[in-house]
């Protein structure tokens, strides 16, 4: 017979295990977006470092948080805000000013920061993890179509996204008084 302390230990190890699986689950939508942004751009390579880096955070993310699943979901679906509008700028605005592309991604970002933001900050409940991390999260994804365009531009819409998360974190809670 097993001593209790094999056996948790054993227990906690498939337990791990399980949450890792159950995390590594978002490459079903990180892997797309990766290749969607190495399809319409000329950069898969920077596609490809951008999506591996959104892939292994929002990994770490899930599987380490408490509600890291609400957090990464809430990133993803902010970030493709200014991912498509970068996407979009790439594929029929190519001779637009670097500066004015710039602007389009950090102002993307921005809105994308702000709705992540709320998205976490719902209830007090949430702690200031949740919200960096849906922030991280958006912001990579942000970079990973606005890095087709040039590192400035997807170091630009991360800048939005951060900004947009603080001032909506500045903001006071729904019902708080």
């Amino acid at each position: 017979m097993l001593d209790r302390a094999r056996l948790r230990a054993r227990a906690r190890r498939a337990y791990e295990r399980g949450r890792l699986a159950a995390a590594s689950r978002v490459a079903l939508i990180v892997l797309p977006l990766t290749a969607l942004c190495a399809w319409t751009t000329d950069a898969p390579g920077r596609c490809a470092g951008a999506g591996f880096a959104l892939l292994v955070v929002a990994i770490l993310v899930r599987w380490r948080q408490h509600r890291g699943v609400r957090a990464v979901d809430a990133g993803v679906v902010t970030g493709i805000i200014p991912m498509t509008a970068a996407m979009l700028l790439c594929r029929f605005a190519a001779s637009w000013p670097a500066d004015t592309a710039l602007g389009v991604c950090a102002a993307a970002g921005f809105v994308s920061g702000g709705l992540a933001g709320r998205a976490t900050c719902a209830s007090a409940a949430t702690g200031q993890s949740a919200l960096i991390s849906a922030a991280a999260v958006a912001g990579l994804t942000a970079s990973l179509g606005c890095v087709g365009i040039g590192l400035g531009t997807a170091a630009g819409a991360a800048a939005g996204v951060v900004l947009g998360a603080g001032v909506v974190a500045q903001l006071p809670l729904r019902g708080a008084r």
